[in-house]
């Protein structure tokens, strides 16, 4: 299980649900650090973000994916204003080369996209890509979980599951 905070490249916490937390220096080379000027968030990790102005793809890689076992990246976003533009960005994620979405940042409200599949290499790449010469890729948090066999099983290893929708059927405290 790895989970990097987007942004800030040295830093490493354990939060209260006891999840470690490290920084992105060690797993990508390009881009600029910044911090995020509406505070609205509870999450520490969206505090900070990566955005990209110059590279029209940048990526993030993760080395050490196990081979036939499947693993779910959750990238997420929070724009919080970062750039004092009052203008969130839309762009482009792809892994391992692969499309993945369109993803349409809000200016006050974290998003993120899950992917489950089994990569085809020793080590995942999570990209953002420019689709608009004005729209400027950011990302705020990225992590990797490999599952346990039978988790989220499928008929064949070339399956990718997207994430459309969670619900919490039989809970009183969640809609």
């Amino acid at each position: 299980s790895l989970s990097i905070d987007c942004g800030d490249p040295t830093g490493t916490r354990t939060d209260e649900l006891g999840i470690n937390w490290i920084g992105d220096g060690n797993y990508i080379n390009t881009g600029q650090t910044a911090k995020v000027q509406v505070t609205n968030t509870y999450y520490q990790e969206e505090k900070t973000l990566r955005y990209f102005p110059f590279q029209k793809k940048s990526c993030y890689l993760i080395p050490g994916a196990a081979r036939g076992m499947k693993h779910m990246i959750r990238a997420s976003f929070f724009y919080g204003n970062y750039d004092n533009k009052s203008s969130p960005p839309s762009f482009h994620l792809q892994f391992d080369g692969n499309y993945w979405t369109s993803v349409t940042t809000s200016l006050d409200t974290s998003l993120y996209w899950e992917v489950i599949y089994v990569p085809k290499r020793d080590n995942i790449s999570v990209c953002v890509a420019q689709t608009l010469p004005d729209q400027i890729p950011f990302i705020s948090v990225l992590e990797v979980k490999e599952f346990e066999p039978g988790m989220y099983e499928t008929k064949g290893t070339e399956d990718v599951l997207v994430l459309w929708k969670r619900k919490a059927f039989g809970s009183k405290d969640f809609v």
